[in-house]
């Protein structure tokens, strides 16, 4: 499904991975490993030696907008003047989507958030804005999601909640790959895990 050989950039050396679709592959490592880096050439944001195929598709040509993967970090990137459902909206719009109200509300409930759909985001919590990016980030179908700390910020409570739903979309065969310091996290969510350490794989673990 997606298949990364000698990717060469910034701090990373030669790296190589193959992962399965459905499969959740968390990384960890020290800051400055390259695990922001990683996701960064993946999606497209950084230039790169190497090659990166995703779905059959070798994307080292494809701008970032052409690439079927898409980012989930800390920093939501929500348009705090648009409500909920026109954020996914724009969404399927950046996409060259046509809009499907019923995808927007199907992921909406799924997220748990459909009563939210008309709220802007300042009107919500953290946890709720991190759901609609989550739901933001899905609508357009990706091949692959990648999620740099993306609980981090939030109380162990609201956490364990949106494991659940990372959980529930291994289930619908979405591949993903998650970065993170926090093991239990890795652990609750990750079917193989990488250990970066100053650009290189130095360990590699099946959960």
């Amino acid at each position: 499904m997606l298949t990364i050989h000698s990717l060469t950039t910034g701090i990373l050396t030669e790296v190589s991975l193959h992962l399965e679709q459905g499969c959740c592959l968390g990384i960890s490592g020290s800051s400055g490993s390259g695990k922001t880096t990683l996701l960064n050439a993946i999606a497209g944001y950084t230039d790169y030696t190497g090659d990166i195929v995703l779905a059959n598709q070798n994307m080292n040509k494809l701008p970032v907008w052409q690439r079927p993967c898409r980012y989930l970090n800390q920093r939501l990137y929500l348009f705090p003047f648009l409500t909920v459902k026109q954020n996914l909206w724009l969404a399927q719009y950046a996409a060259k989507q046509k809009r499907s109200k019923e995808k927007e509300i199907a992921l909406l409930e799924q997220m748990g958030i459909a009563h939210l759909a008309t709220r802007y985001p300042s009107q919500i919590s953290g946890g709720e804005q991190q759901r609609v990016a989550l739901a933001r980030a899905l609508i357009s179908q990706p091949k692959l999601l990648l999620m740099d700390e993306p609980f981090s910020s939030l109380d162990w409570e609201t956490r364990y909640q949106l494991w659940e739903l990372i959980i529930s979309l291994k289930k619908q065969q979405i591949t993903m790959i998650i970065v993170t310091h926090e093991p239990r996290e890795l652990q609750a969510l990750a079917d193989k895990t990488l250990l970066l350490s100053n650009g290189k794989i130095v360990q590699e673990s099946k959960n």
